[in-house]
């Protein structure tokens, strides 16, 4: 995959010009969200995670990095009913492999502590999904078939970094990841037997997804520190 060739670019960039970065782990949860055509669907809770790199400027506030993780986007249907067709608590489940490269800006030269805000572009590969649980009820939910495997967007929030030794630091982030491509589409299907009218027949009309997660990351990072003599 040609993202995947980007970040691994990008790390060798920084081994090849004997360049210091800080590499390391972050996680935390997150509330997925999905438009489904101008409908909004309950948030879906889960837990992510990703493993990063970033520049490690001596002088300068602006830091480069790249981040391979795991998401889980989708989003839920919360009611109660007595019709078969609707559950009282539905989840829709898209598991991704994210690739993301962007950069922060530190708004402060402290070495102790400093905000900072980000901005960043993704690209997603979805693993699998839950769809196929729902297979029994027919066109009226959605089927995996009409996943969309790969898909795209933007990052952008802010956070906070401390941290009193020069190796290992520590940084709290909140970010808002929209998607510009469909996480899921489905055209419009005719000719669907009726579950309410037996022997009668109705069209569905094209289902568009796209997802929005807001994501809490707590992240440790450590220094791989270049000297020259």
């Amino acid at each position: 995959m040609k993202y995947h060739f980007l970040f691994l670019s990008f790390f060798i960039c920084l081994i090849l010009k004997g360049q210091s970065f800080y590499f390391g782990p972050k996680v935390g949860p997150s509330l997925a969200f999905q438009k489904w055509n101008q409908t909004d669907n309950d948030f879906l809770f889960a837990l992510n995670g990703d493993i990063f790199i970033e520049s490690a400027p001596l002088e300068s506030t602006n830091v480069f990095y790249g981040s391979l993780g795991y998401r889980t986007r989708g989003s839920a249907w919360r009611f109660g009913s007595s019709n078969p067709l609707q559950l009282n608590a539905t989840n829709f489940r898209f598991r991704n492999i994210v690739l993301e490269m962007g950069a922060k800006k530190m708004l402060s030269t402290n070495k102790e502590k400093a905000p900072y805000y980000f901005i960043g572009i993704r690209g997603e590969y979805t693993v699998n999904t839950n769809l196929g649980d729902y297979e029994k009820f027919g066109a009226y939910f959605p089927n995996k078939a009409f996943v969309k495997k790969f898909n795209y967007g933007v990052s952008f929030g802010g956070g906070y970094e401390f941290g009193f030794r020069q190796y290992t630091r520590f940084f709290v982030e909140i970010g808002i990841h929209p998607d510009v491509s469909q996480q899921y589409y489905q055209p419009t299907l005719r000719n669907v037997p009726d579950p309410f009218f037996p022997g009668q027949s109705v069209t569905l009309q094209e289902r568009i997804v796209r997802n929005l997660s807001l994501e809490l990351k707590f992240a440790m990072k450590f220094l791989r520190k270049v000297e020259y003599y």
